[in-house]
């Protein structure tokens, strides 16, 4: 399975860079390796804490017909199945609410600084925010009751799912709006990453599209070139690198969504006054 997830994540890398949905703005390959160190730190937090646990969790819910979906009165496969999809809604709500709770984003935060979009974003978390996902991934493997086979089956689905959506690949539009009804997509995910706050707030999904169309959060309806990637009050590359990265959410906040330079017009008269 890792050698199959392997020759898929290499064929998107490629494919992205054969046929590119947006123009790149950074620096090449700085910014690709400072994202892949961060994913290597990252997917090492995942290794060594969160697998162990939910391993053993998902043993312990089919070994004891524990958490919602093993309480179903279904054949196996079936429940693997409402596992499946129970795991990914609420990895949907766990999106919405790295935006929303202001400690989490600090974290989150780190993820969409990236000035261009591409699958290497898709690594490029914050060790810490791995780490601080692992209760609730471990509360939705236990309260879910996700077997072994489904969690296998899902991370598989995930991991390829994050790499596709982030990937800067330019796929015909008609294709694509065909994907978007069930899978979430380049485009879809472009708008996410806007510099727009009212498109950020869009497009949650990261792996299939329904929850957004369930909960009105759906958009296909910004063309990739009007798009700004990143956040307003952090344009400077020197910000993306990987030391100012790791920093970044144990200093002072900015207001994300203003940029910089405004900020700093709305302190100046304050400053002369004092």
């Amino acid at each position: 399975m890792a050698v199959g997830l392997g020759l898929a994540a290499g064929a998107i890398f490629l494919a992205e860079r054969r046929a590119p949905l947006r123009r790149r703005g950074q620096a090449e390959p700085a910014r690709t390796l400072r994202n892949l160190a961060m994913g290597a730190l990252s997917m090492a937090v995942v290794a060594a804490v969160e697998g162990p646990v939910t391993r053993r969790l998902a043993r312990h819910a089919e070994g004891r017909r524990r958490g919602l979906a093993q309480c179903l009165p279904l054949p196996a496969w079936a429940r693997d199945a409402a596992a499946f999809l129970l795991m990914d809604y609420t990895i949907y709500l766990w999106h919405v609410l790295t935006h929303k709770v202001p400690a989490l984003w600090r974290l989150h935060l780190v993820h969409h600084i990236d000035l261009d979009l591409d699958a290497s974003t898709a690594l490029r978390f914050h060790a810490v925010d791995m780490l601080v996902s692992v209760p609730w991934r471990a509360a939705q493997v236990a309260l879910l009751g996700v077997s072994p086979r489904a969690l296998r089956a899902w991370q598989g689905f995930f991991f390829l799912s994050v790499l596709f959506h982030h990937s800067n690949l330019r796929l015909p539009a008609r294709l694509e709006r065909v994907l978007a009804l069930v899978l979430t997509t380049p485009r879809m995910h472009g708008i996410h990453h806007s510099t727009v706050r009212e498109e950020t707030d869009s497009n949650w999904s990261s792996g299939l599209s329904f929850w957004d169309r369930l909960h009105g959060t759906f958009r296909l309806d910004v063309a990739q070139r009007d798009l700004r990637i990143g956040v307003p009050a952090y344009r400077d590359p020197a910000e993306t690198a990987l030391r100012p990265s790791l920093a970044m959410p144990f200093r002072a906040q900015r207001d994300d969504w203003r940029p910089r330079e405004a900020q700093r017009l709305s302190r100046a008269p304050a400053q002369r006054g004092g």
